[in-house]
């Protein structure tokens, strides 16, 4: 098993992409960590890995409130003693909005999810991985993040600062044996992406559109990218670090969105 007793924190872990990857991490051997802000849900998958027999525990943390994602880390440390692979994973977008449609409170939230509660979780995670001699840092990012999308502006500036934070954090941490890398996925079948087809005249319609964006024709599926997160996580990615992979269909080498 690729993460045999290896504790493993993965945000946004109560659906989609989060999902797939907390069940595929307990999988390999790793005592996962399971947070998000929805309880039932959270624990329904905690549920799902000891049923197969794996190790979990549910923390509820808004990652926008600093004071929850500081309790979600020590709730690891007490729980199972040391994290070795944090998966930042939460995030939101505002979308069908451009830049002077987006309300400061908006901006705000996209921000504060999606950026600031990868940079708060790496932070309070950081200090447990430097004294235990190195740990695994990986992070959502999305294919907006190089591809403009319209009208989700403030979407594509959070995941283009994931990807810096990414490089700068990989730099930095090098020397303490903390990997850091992010996972740019295209359109994905997740609840999110759901959502919004079904506020569109023709839902079918937009999946098929979003669909052909990608070289492969179709939309990805959460375990698609879960299993990037498990190499990015595993010792057999020991030698990367500062990389931004692109797991998107091809949607970045393609035709552009708004075609």
């Amino acid at each position: 098993m690729r993460l045999q007793d290896k504790v493993a924190i993965v945000t946004g872990a109560t659906s989609g992409i989060g999902e797939a990857t907390a069940v595929l991490f307990a999988r390999e051997g790793a005592k996962v960590v399971v947070v998000g802000r929805r309880q039932k849900e959270g624990e329904k998958v905690v549920k799902q890995i000891r049923d197969e027999g794996r190790q979990a525990v549910f923390v509820q943390a808004d990652l926008s409130k600093e004071d929850q994602v500081k309790r979600m880390v020590e709730t690891t440390i007490r729980t199972y003693g040391r994290v070795d692979v944090l998966f930042n994973n939460a995030g939101v977008a505002v979308l069908s909005k451009k830049i002077h449609e987006t309300s400061n409170e908006e901006w705000d939230l996209v921000m504060n999810v999606d950026l600031k509660g990868a940079f708060w979780c790496s932070k309070y995670v950081i200090p447990h991985m430097r004294r235990q001699g190195g740990g695994s840092i990986v992070m959502t990012s999305s294919a907006d993040a190089i591809v403009a999308e319209p009208e989700v502006a403030a979407y594509c500036a959070a995941k283009g600062g994931i990807d810096a934070l990414t490089r700068a954090m990989a730099l930095d941490y090098g020397p303490d044996r903390i990997r850091v890398n992010a996972i740019r996925p295209g359109a994905i079948e997740t609840g999110m992406l759901v959502e919004y087809f079904n506020t569109l005249p023709d839902p079918e319609g937009a999946r098929r559109k979003y669909g052909a964006l990608h070289a492969l024709g179709r939309v990805g599926r959460p375990t698609e990218i879960a299993y990037c997160a498990l190499f990015l996580a595993s010792d057999e990615s020991s030698f990367v670090t500062g990389e931004c992979l692109a797991a998107d269909g091809g949607w970045s080498i393609s035709k552009s969105v708004v075609d």
